[in-house]
């Protein structure tokens, strides 16, 4: 598997503005791509967010990159941030996932 993070700096007030833009125009795209395995949105009252996308191999993330949607997304964020957001690639090492919670 193959792990992205990119963390957000957003100005607290307008946390539930950047969560429904990204759930729309991030997380329901990326649910329709091959490969798509999860992805987590954490928030933090002091406008901090972290984006977590795992995708089964490092192909299937980089072409999800191909479309575009983090230059639009990044682009609608600007006046929303108090800064440029940070990205991670990270390698699952161990995992595990109760299924009927």
């Amino acid at each position: 598997m193959y792990t992205a993070t990119m963390r957000y700096y957003f100005k607290p007030e307008k946390m539930a503005e950047c969560i429904e833009k990204w759930e729309e125009e991030v997380l329901e795209e990326a649910e329709e791509r091959e490969g798509f395995v999860r992805m987590q949105f954490l928030a933090k009252a002091d406008g901090t967010a972290l984006a977590i996308g795992t995708w089964a191999e490092k192909e299937y993330a980089e072409e999800f990159m191909k479309t575009g949607v983090f230059k639009k997304i990044l682009s609608e964020f600007e006046p929303f941030m108090t800064k440029q957001p940070e990205p991670e690639i990270w390698s699952t090492v161990l995992y595990s996932e109760v299924e009927d919670v």
